[in-house]
């Protein structure tokens, strides 16, 4: 028999994913919770915990394809029949935490989105404890500028469906701009398509249910990788505008190349610039400092430039990038010219099926919801209506009632967006200004009071660091919407971020152990039983 009040905890595994990549996240948590279990003060019996690993976005690779709302909708279809479920058995479920890993991250926060819009909100019986992602892309997918993240970031938001459109932020979620208050529609750009906020940039807004919900939970925990996540990158994983440790690993391998040294896939932190400090008992970072010894980026002698860039071959021909032994690596470059050609027409079919299939999904799951994209808005407690009638005409009442909600004081279903939310950003110098302002801002403020276990660097990066990151290309390219985000995300109180080092070629797998046969992998394990042991019950 279940016990009779409950807490229940919600994974979500990422984007062709299935139940089993986060299963030690499930076995690691029940194992630590069951080893603490006791009552708290003034209780007569603990809380026990169960944990469900959702399944209903795991039925096929493609399922995720179909975007982070309908995705999370389905999710809260299997909470609504978790919660029946143990309603029979006698329990009632009272505390509430969600996991995601990946793009699961992404799906939790709509999740909460949903919850909290019902009436009454469902945080008004369970209340909210744990909320914590696993090298999560917060704001998107940013844009770098090498060739192969732009390669990335052009099929990705096609070949990927309405997920895909959403990680790079060519959805239309919210209608921006209306003609009147009774137009419910938006207006119609140059392009005839409607001027609409991307779903992220709503998702991470103040005043919408989103962000509340995130409010209300007794913590938020980040896990990001500081390096080899090639799926999501440390800026976007650890909600950061400057990438401390991509620059750090440049220099350190430029400087191992003035040495006439092959840079090796580990890397000398000191050499780059950096002094980082792990955990005992896990493999995440307890603080950092940026030391005084950082190898200058000047520009090399022309003589000496045009020697090292004869040497320097591309990443995918060079044996080093390949976590084997040199033959081995040297097979593997000679396979190229066919291993190329192979894998994109193999990804591109794939994906065409998967983008056929989850279009026939998409239209299913939205004739489940009366009131077409009314309906869909209203779910997360955003009246179009309201918003129209508020940014058509001349409303102050409307328009305070909107500013009074961002303080927290007034409830509110929506608002007007402003109209700087286009992704400009054309030139890095004005991406590098961007960020230098969002880093200062993000890095001067104080840590909350329980974030003990985060680590931060000692000062804000200086502007030699700036410029440096600009001419290596270690940080992206933010649009205005991902800094707008990273502000306001980076507000929410009981915010904890911590940062990972794994010696792994591919950490973005490795950081929850999502494949134990990959040895790896097993890395993974510290980190995830850290967490659990820190998991509130």
């Amino acid at each position: 028999m279940a016990p009779t009040s409950v807490h229940l905890c919600v994974i979500l595994h990422g984007l062709w994913g299935s139940p089993s990549h986060v299963s030690y996240l499930s076995e690691s948590l029940t194992s630590h919770a069951r080893s603490t279990a006791q009552p708290e003060a003034g209780e007569e019996e603990s809380i026990g915990l169960e944990v469900l690993i959702s399944k209903a976005n795991g039925i096929s690779a493609g399922h995720l394809y179909d975007g982070i709302d309908v995705c999370a909708e389905r999710v809260v279809e299997e909470i609504d029949e978790e919660v029946r479920r143990l309603e029979k058995e006698g329990a009632k479920v009272e505390r509430f935490s969600i996991v995601g890993y990946s793009l699961g991250g992404l799906v939790a926060r709509y999740v909460l989105g949903l919850l909290d819009s019902r009436t009454p909100s469902f945080f008004t019986h369970a209340q909210p404890k744990n909320f914590t992602t696993f090298a999560s892309p917060w704001i998107g997918i940013p844009a770098y500028s090498s060739f192969w993240s732009r390669t990335f970031r052009y099929l990705g938001g096609r070949l990927l469906s309405r997920t895909g459109r959403q990680l790079y932020e060519r959805d239309r979620f919210l209608p921006l701009r209306f003609t009147d208050g009774a137009d419910k529609k938006g207006v119609r750009g140059e392009k005839g398509k409607v001027e609409a906020a991307p779903l992220l940039k709503v998702m991470a807004d103040p005043r919408y249910s989103f962000y509340k919900a995130l409010q209300k939970f007794e913590r938020i925990d980040v896990f990001a990788n500081i390096v080899n996540d090639r799926t999501v990158p440390f800026p976007t994983g650890a909600l950061e505008s400057h990438d401390p440790f991509a620059l750090a690993r440049a220099r350190a391998q430029e400087a191992a190349e003035e040495r006439g040294e092959r840079a090796h896939d580990r890397i000398d932190w000191q050499s780059g610039g950096l002094e980082i400090t792990l955990h005992d008992d896990a493999p995440i970072v307890a603080s950092y400092t940026r030391t005084t010894s950082a190898p200058s980026t000047a520009s090399p002698s022309p003589s000496r430039r045009r020697f090292r860039l004869r040497l320097r071959l591309p990443t995918p021909f060079r044996p080093s990038t390949y976590p084997v032994s040199r033959p081995k690596a040297l097979f593997v470059i000679s396979l190229l010219p066919l291993i190329w050609p192979l894998s994109i027409a193999f990804l591109a079919s794939r994906s065409l099926v998967h983008t056929a299939q989850s279009s026939r999904r998409i239209r299913s799951a939205r004739k489940k919801v009366e009131g077409g994209r009314e309906g869909w808005l209203e779910r997360v407690g955003i009246a179009v209506g309201e918003v129209a009638e508020g940014a058509g005409g001349d409303n102050p009442e409307y328009a305070a009632r909107l500013e009074g909600s961002a303080d927290g004081g007034v409830e509110s279903v929506g608002v007007r967006h402003d109209d700087d939310e286009k992704t400009t950003s054309s030139t890095s110098a004005a991406s590098s200004t961007s960020s230098a302002t969002s880093s200062t801002a993000l890095l001067d403020s104080s840590p909350p009071a329980s974030s003990q276990a985060c680590a931060s660097p000692s000062s804000a990066p200086s502007d030699s660091d700036l410029s440096a990151a600009l001419q290596l290309g270690t940080d992206p390219t933010f649009s205005p919407s991902q800094l707008s985000q990273l502000s306001s995300l980076n507000a929410l109180p009981h915010l904890r971020k911590h940062l990972v080092l794994l010696d792994a070629y591919f950490s973005h797998g490795a950081i929850v152990c999502r494949d134990r046969n990959f040895g790896q992998h097993q890395q993974g394990k510290e980190v995830v039983d850290w967490w659990a042991r820190e998991f509130v019950v």
